[in-house]
């Protein structure tokens, strides 16, 4: 029984470079992450607080509600 529709003849999904290149796109896809989660907070940061008003957050919620989401 195959557990993926991908059909690997020479064994490429289970080489040791493919556990490479999977640690590496998750590094790299935290970092990108990161650097999102940290200009938006810089955006929100960046606004006046009757903009934040506006959207339903003060100052001291920023942080929590672009990493947590409220």
């Amino acid at each position: 029984m195959a557990y993926s529709s991908i059909q690997s003849t020479s064994g490429e999904l289970f080489d040791v470079r493919t556990k490479d290149i999977t640690v590496l796109h998750r590094i790299v896809h935290w970092v990108r992450e990161r650097m999102e989660l940290r200009r938006a907070e810089s955006e929100l940061n960046h606004m006046s607080d009757a903009e934040l008003s506006d959207i339903g957050l003060t100052r001291g919620e920023i942080h929590n509600a672009v990493r947590r989401g409220f």
